[in-house]
C-alpha cells in the first residue's frame, strides 16, 4: 500500500497526463502547500498552548497564599503579647481621653474578661445576638465566630501595608485585629456605628489582649455631624439613613466628618497610610467629609461601590466617579479579573461598567495616587 506523501506524489503525477491536468496538477501543489502550512501553524498554536499552561502553573505555584497568614496568625499574637506593652499601654491612655464611647464601654465589662487569659490566633470572638435584639437593656452579644477574609487582607497588600489606618465600619474587629497581629499595621482606629456591634469589637479588643494597638470609636463617619439613623436588620447588616420614617428597627447614633474626628482623635495624617470605608453604599457621603484628609495624596482608600446601596444613600455612581478621579489617580478593582489590575480613575465607567448587574451586585476598590506631591 502506497503511504500518504507517495500517493499524493503519485496522484499529482498522473493528474498531470489528463486533459485539463496541469491546471489540477497546480492544484493539487498548491493545497498540499496550504496544508503544510496549516500543520505549522497548528503546531505552533499547540506550542503557545502548552507554553500559557505551564506558565499559569508557575503562577499559581507562586501565588500568595491566604492560608499562610492563617497559620502564622496564632504565632504573631504570642509574640505580640510577649512583647514590651509601654508603647500600648501610652497610646491606650492617649485615647481613652478622647473617646468617651471607649470609656464607657470599658466601663461595663465584665472583670472575667479583663482577667481572662488571651486565646491565641483570634479564635475567640464575640458576635451580635440579633434573635435577642431589643430583648435585654444591654448589648445582645454572643460568642461565635467571625469570617476572617485572609483573602481580601492579601489582595490589598499592594497598599495596606506599614504605618496606621483607619477602619470605618469595622464591625465586630475581624479586619481590624488580624492586620495589627500580622504586622500589616501599627495601630488601627476602628470605628463602628451599632451598638451591639461596638460592643463586641470592644470585647474582642480587650479579649485578645490588643488595647493601644486597635483603638474603637463609636460613631458613623459621613459629610455632617450630630446625629443619624442606623437601620438594623435581621440578618445582622445596617445601613445609616438621613430620615427614617419607620422608627422600626432604628437607632440614633453619632456622626462627625473624617475630618473633624481626625482632629478630635489628634491621628497623625502623615502617620497614616490607609483608609478601610465599608458604609453599605454611605462611601460617598465619607468622602464628602474628608477633604482634608484627601489633600494627603500618599493615603490609600479601600472603598465598597454598589450602585444600588450608593442609590439607597442619596447619590448616583457618576457621583462617586466624579469624586474618585477628583482625588485619585489609579484604581484596582479587588473582584475582578477582567482587564488590567491597575488601572487610571479616569477609566472607572469601563471598569465599573459590569457592576450593578447580575452576580456581580458590588465591588470593592482600591485607590491610590501615583507621582509627585502637588
Amino acid at each position: 500500500m502506497l503511504g500518504g506523501g507517495r500517493f499524493s506524489s503519485t496522484l499529482r503525477a498522473l493528474a498531470a497526463t489528463l486533459p485539463g491536468g496541469r491546471r489540477l496538477h497546480t492544484e493539487l501543489e498548491h493545497a498540499n502547500q496550504q496544508r503544510v502550512r496549516l500543520t505549522a501553524r497548528v503546531e505552533r498554536m499547540r506550542s503557545r498552548m502548552l507554553a500559557l499552561v505551564a506558565s499559569r502553573r508557575r503562577l499559581r505555584a507562586r501565588r500568595l497564599s491566604k492560608d499562610v497568614l492563617r497559620q502564622v496568625l496564632p504565632l504573631r499574637h504570642a509574640a505580640l503579647m510577649a512583647s514590651e506593652p509601654t508603647a500600648r499601654r501610652a497610646s491606650e491612655s492617649a485615647f481613652l481621653e478622647r473617646s468617651a464611647s471607649y470609656r464607657a464601654a470599658l466601663a461595663t465589662l465584665p472583670e472575667s474578661l479583663t482577667t481572662e487569659a488571651w486565646d491565641p490566633g483570634l479564635q475567640t470572638w464575640w458576635i451580635p445576638d440579633t434573635r435577642a435584639r431589643g430583648s435585654s437593656a444591654g448589648p445582645a452579644i454572643v460568642r461565635g465566630h467571625a469570617h476572617v477574609s485572609f483573602e481580601e487582607i492579601l489582595n490589598g497588600r499592594d497598599l495596606a501595608l506599614g504605618g496606621t489606618m483607619i477602619d470605618i465600619g469595622a464591625n465586630v474587629g475581624a479586619m481590624s485585629l488580624p492586620r495589627v497581629v500580622l504586622g500589616d499595621f501599627s495601630r488601627v482606629y476602628a470605628i463602628e456605628p451599632d451598638p451591639d456591634n461596638y460592643a463586641c469589637l470592644v470585647r474582642n479588643v480587650v479579649q485578645n489582649g490588643l488595647q493601644g494597638l486597635v483603638l474603637p470609636d463609636q460613631l458613623a463617619i459621613g459629610d455632617t455631624m450630630g446625629y443619624l439613623s442606623l437601620r438594623r436588620l435581621s440578618s445582622g447588616t445596617h445601613h445609616l439613613v438621613e430620615h427614617a420614617a419607620d422608627q422600626d428597627h432604628v437607632v440614633q447614633v453619632p456622626c462627625s466628618t473624617l475630618d473633624a474626628w481626625v482632629d478630635a482623635m489628634k491621628v497623625d495624617p502623615l502617620q497614616l497610610t490607609f483608609v478601610k470605608s465599608d458604609t453599605q453604599g454611605w462611601d460617598v457621603h465619607v468622602l464628602l467629609g474628608a477633604p482634608g484628609l484627601l489633600r494627603h495624596r500618599h493615603i490609600a482608600w479601600q472603598l465598597e461601590f454598589s450602585p444600588s446601596m450608593l442609590g439607597r444613600a442619596g447619590h448616583t455612581a457618576a457621583q462617586a466617579f466624579e469624586i474618585i478621579r477628583s482625588a485619585f489617580t489609579h484604581v484596582i478593582d479587588l473582584r475582578s479579573a477582567r482587564g488590567p489590575r491597575v488601572r487610571r480613575t479616569s477609566e472607572l465607567e469601563d471598569v465599573l461598567s459590569d457592576v450593578g448587574h447580575g452576580a456581580r451586585q458590588y465591588t470593592n476598590l482600591l485607590l491610590y495616587n501615583a507621582g509627585p506631591m502637588r
